[in-house]
């Protein structure tokens, strides 16, 4: 589980700073793995899926190491992004036991099967609201009871060729997903849906959200459409962006299983920082700490990291993400 371990430095009364009114902070974090994890497939079952279905299905080898690595305690449930108001196993885990732990003998054969949740679905893919119900009540009281534990990592694990529809019932019943795309306006705010999640943590970086999903227009894939909505949603939740035309997954599920079993690439700094003030760097081990070797990673969107000031949270990207068991300084001005 990660820290926060802030250090408050004031300079001194003669320093420059002083007669600014600001104050020089440090947060400090620490990549470490967490000891529980629930992990909430959320697969499309639209007629267009079967291949991308099998290609989970064939790497879960790559996404399940990193767990029997550190040992963690695992949750894994599977949904689909049916959420058409007759189909009455909208929102559930599939299967039986429909939660998959360590303890459960075969559970790589049993996800294998029901991570290919068919092709029967709606093409009116409202994953975000699937996921959403599936982990609140009456659900997780009811149907999808056992799955949640309050001391647990949540990560929610998006799988679609289509972009998200959840729009709890704004759009009429005959809507289809044509009409979803030119209606995006009367769709549920995906911010909402991340806040949502958050809350449901006391430490809200224990909520990651990840998407292997259509890329955007410019990358060329003609068998998907772009996933805007559920890169949206994996970008501010600090988790995974697949590209769903790769033809082959090992790549993106053991980056997936890399970040869900404790490699963050999200942190949450404690104060909004003054623009430009802000400095991060990175040493190995927490052993190293007092004689690190700190190295300073570069403000990028590519392979360094970039900052949301409306939300506080500081994501890495690329190589630049600390390896499990790094450190991470950031330092910078208190805005105020």
């Amino acid at each position: 589980m990660l820290r926060f371990l802030p250090l408050l430095v004031l300079l001194g009364a003669c320093g420059p700073d002083y007669v600014f009114g600001r104050q020089d902070y440090m947060d400090t974090f620490f990549q470490e793995p967490p000891a529980k994890v629930d992990i909430l497939w959320v697969v499309d079952n639209s007629p267009s899926m079967q291949q991308e279905q099998e290609e989970v299905a064939n790497r879960f080898e790559n996404f399940i190491y990193s767990f029997e690595q550190t040992n963690i305690e695992f949750h894994i449930g599977v949904i689909t992004t049916d959420m058409d108001i007759d189909n009455p196993d909208r929102a559930t885990l599939l299967g039986d036991p429909p939660v998959l732990t360590p303890a459960v003998e075969n559970y790589r054969d049993l996800f294998v099967e029901r991570v290919q949740v068919g092709l029967s679905g709606s093409d009116m893919e409202r994953g975000l609201e699937a996921a959403y119900q599936a982990v609140t009540e009456p659900m997780i009281s009811d149907r999808n009871a056992g799955f949640l534990r309050s001391n647990a990592v949540l990560s929610i694990i998006i799988v679609s060729d289509e972009n998200d529809c959840s729009d709890r019932g704004a759009l009429p019943a005959d809507a289809t997903n044509i009409d979803c795309y030119e209606h995006s306006e009367m769709l549920v705010p995906v911010a909402e849906y991340v806040s949502t999640f958050r809350a449901m943590r006391s430490d809200p970086s224990q909520v990651v959200g990840s998407a292997i999903v259509g890329p955007r227009r410019d990358e060329g894939c003609q068998a998907s459409v772009p996933g805007t909505r559920y890169m949206n949603f994996a970008e501010s939740l600090g988790g995974v962006e697949g590209n769903i035309c790769e033809e082959n997954f090992s790549g993106i599920m053991e980056d997936l299983g890399l970040t869900v079993s404790g490699v963050r690439a999200s942190f949450q700094l404690t104060y909004t920082p003054v623009e430009h003030t802000i400095e991060v760097f990175v040493a190995e081990s927490e052993k190293d700490t007092a004689e690190a070797q700190w190295t300073p990673v570069a403000e990028s969107p590519e392979a360094g990291w970039t900052f949301d000031f409306d939300t506080r949270y500081l994501t890495f990207h690329g190589d630049s993400v600390p390896e499990r068991g790094a450190v991470i300084h950031v330092r910078y001005d208190i805005a105020g």
